[in-house]
């Protein structure tokens, strides 16, 4: 890891309205709400308050947070035996999450493409996924269990906030916070499998925290973990000339994190910070050849925050090195590394003062940022590489207008060297009917810059069809220096209810994206050439439907949790095709229910039945009309039968700091139709160990 740290250091350096989707919601909550005005007054006793920060810049609880928001806490992590975030985010409403045609698990939000999701560590972008053109695994594996305090999921865009890139949503992990006592934990974990689409794993990681002197606190975090390569496919693809392509259902990989953060309270409401990571993920080639990728990533930052005032002033200054080495089968070494480096500035001010007699929290902030990237792999001949600058203001507000109605409005001026200046706005209206119920509605914009790649006119990449859609594979996409910025109008509107015993949430939402950034057919294929594809601007895409959630405890012990999402429409329109095509691979129906019980005081069990049901906007064959007189293929990825994944866990108290996890993941070994090209983890057992000091 030495060798890693120094090398990159060496290097590093006018809104529209849904009618019909809105009053469709209101006929159904209006009875609801007007039952809960109904009771006899009471107040009902809330279950205990979770203090989240993503969805405004400010603490509040998750009822009272302007956003749809759902945290997955710490002691709800450990309870799991979850071997990876991505266990853990299958319960959140909303959140889609199925495997690619790369063999890859993506999350996904609202219909929308996996791309469109933010992922923060600690408030903070991650871009080491900027080195890959393709098959990237590393987002939500950059922080060890061990070393994660909470996870805040935030659906819907938060562009006002966050900027490019979060118009899905938005996954905020947040670290443990330095402890004045020495204190840590070491967990080891095993999959074993049995199918040809899921590999066996191992991992050990740890995390420790204490103090060093006076005013003066560190914690450090370290993760080992190898998931084995697929020894073979699980089927084949047919090509141009009958060539057929082996499919795998996952990709092995090996991966090596360290970590450590030193905190300095100089004075009451004064703490400053510094952290520093490395890490290193090995892709591991199928049928034991040689490694594929070595992938190296440093990030090293400064924080502050400063109480002035009634308010918080927190600012970071980060730089993130990233580097991807891909191996020449044919020269039998390494090429060339593709680099991407950002850094970042940003400072933001949160406050609290009175309007009109009433309460009015408040965040005002900057950023500036330098991207920068070079790519000599990913085009054969051609060096890609090219910079940008951004720079944005932002600020947000939270009037407490009267004592049930709550009102956010925030803006965001954003300024890219490319694209000019780019205004966001955002209004959302939280209104209290009392007894734990809460009515939710907002609308926002989002916007999506093309990345740096896909703005070079030298910039090529073959795909096997997933790129291609709607035609058949392969093809050729290059990139195209006149792109515009993708944008788009979001509405939600939904009841929270948080009750002693119940809680639930009902959201609908709908997108809808112009200018959306895919790829336009401008050649078709010979039989010497495959089809060439540019990246361009479509018309439009639109997605909505409804997002829900319930937790009930049956009694002390027995809690039964249930999320699901609908996707009523999932589409965008291509040229002259009179057929609309789904927005990406996303079910209609995908609702996960589950039970559980604390047997007794040292044993846990649990259970939940994952329902992931046909492809939203599912286009069938025989409907497909062109207005050139050619013939579409399906797109890519299509469902048409709903399977079912069960997963089955347990966790048992050894001791007062030993906690042994183990359970099965797709219990009966569940997949989608043979005809798709992704496939889920097959039936994998599951053993771990975690202790605590």
């Amino acid at each position: 890891m030495p060798d890693l740290s120094c090398a990159l250091w060496q290097r590093a350096h006018s809104p529209r309205t849904s009618k019909a989707i809105l009053l469709g919601l209101t006929a159904l909550i209006a009875p609801m709400a007007a039952h809960a005005q109904e009771t006899d007054g009471t107040v009902t006793e809330l279950e205990t308050v979770v203090i989240v920060t993503s969805a405004s810049g400010v603490a509040t609880s998750i009822q009272d947070a302007p956003a749809s928001i759902t945290v997955i806490g710490q002691e709800q992590i450990q309870a799991s035996g979850a071997r990876d975030l991505k266990d853990v985010l299958r319960t959140v409403p909303g959140l889609n999450l199925t495997r690619g045609n790369d063999g890859n698990a993506n999350v996904s939000f609202r219909g929308l493409s996996s791309s469109r999701t933010l992922t923060l560590v600690d408030g903070k972008r991650i871009s080491s996924r900027n080195t890959f053109a393709r098959h990237y695994q590393g987002d939500l594996g950059v922080v060890p269990m061990d070393a994660i305090e909470r996870i805040e999921v935030v659906r819907g865009p938060m562009s006002t906030l966050y900027g490019s890139d979060a118009m899905g949503g938005v996954i905020n992990i947040i670290t443990k916070k330095n402890s004045d006592v020495w204190s840590g934990s070491v967990t080891t974990d095993f999959g074993i499998a049995d199918q040809n689409t899921t590999a066996d794993s191992r991992s050990i990681s740890a995390y420790v925290s204490g103090p060093l002197g006076q005013n003066l606190s560190m914690s450090a975090w370290g993760k080992l973990s190898e998931l084995d390569a697929p020894e073979s496919p699980y089927g084949y693809s047919e090509g141009r000339g009958g060539v057929l392509t082996p499919l795998y259902a996952s990709n092995g990989i090996k991966t090596r994190t360290l970590g450590t953060r030193l905190t300095w309270t100089p004075q009451q409401g004064q703490e400053w910070g510094a952290e520093i990571q490395a890490a290193e993920d090995t892709y591991l080639a199928e049928d034991g050849g040689h490694d594929e990728n070595e992938v190296r990533k440093l990030s090293f930052g400064v924080t502050n925050e400063w109480t002035i005032g009634e308010g918080n002033l927190s600012s970071y200054l980060r730089h993130e090195a990233s580097e991807n080495k891909s191996w020449n089968t044919t020269d039998e070494a390494w090429n060339d590394s593709i680099d991407y480096d950002t850094t970042t500035l940003e400072s933001r001010y949160t406050s609290q003062t009175r309007v009109g007699g009433r309460a009015l929290d408040y965040t005002i902030g900057g950023l500036i940022m330098r991207e920068k990237l070079k790519d000599p792999n990913t085009t054969p001949g051609s060096l890609i590489e090219g910079s940008a600058n951004t720079a944005a203001l932002y600020a947000e507000g939270r009037w407490q207008a009267t004592d049930a109605l709550s009102i956010t409005g925030g803006l965001r001026f954003d300024h890219h060297e490319d694209f000019g200046n780019h205004v966001t706005p955002r209004l959302y209206a939280n209104y209290d009917f009392g007894n734990g119920l809460m009515m939710k509605a907002g609308y926002s914009q989002a916007f999506v810059a093309p990345d740096l790649r896909n703005l070079n006119p030298n910039y090529e990449m073959g795909s096997r069809g997933n790129g291609c859609k709607p035609y058949q594979g392969p093809c050729t996409i290059i990139g195209n220096p006149n792109l515009k910025p993708e944008t788009s109008d979001n509405f939600e509107v939904g009841l929270n209810y948080q009750g002693e015993r119940t809680s639930w949430e009902i959201t609908a939402f709908y997108n809808d994206v112009d200018d959306m950034i895919s790829a336009r057919r401008i050649r078709e294929a010979t039989a010497t050439e495959s089809a060439l594809f540019q990246r361009d601007n479509f018309d439009y895409g639109k997605t909505a439907g409804i997002e829900f959630g319930r937790t009930h405890d049956l009694n002390d012990d027995l809690t039964w949790t249930t999320s699901g999402t609908y996707i009523a429409k999932s589409e965008f329109k291509y040229g002259d095709f009179d057929t609309a095509y789904p927005m990406a691979t996303t079910p209609k129906w995908n609702v996960t229910t589950g039970l559980d019980w604390r047997a007794y005081d040292k044993l846990t069990l649990s259970g939940n039945v994952n329902y992931i049901g046909k492809q939203a906007g599912y286009v069938v064959e025989d409907d497909l009309t062109v207005g050139n007189g050619e013939q579409a293929s399906v797109p890519a990825g299509q469902n048409s039968k709903a399977y079912y994944l069960v997963n089955v866990a347990a966790a048992y108290d050894l001791t007062d700091t030993a906690r042994l996890n183990v359970g099965i993941d797709n219990l009966f070994n569940e997949q989608p139709e043979s005809t798709v090209d992704y496939r889920e983890n097959g039936r994998l057992f599951k053993l771990g160990i975690t202790t605590t000091f």
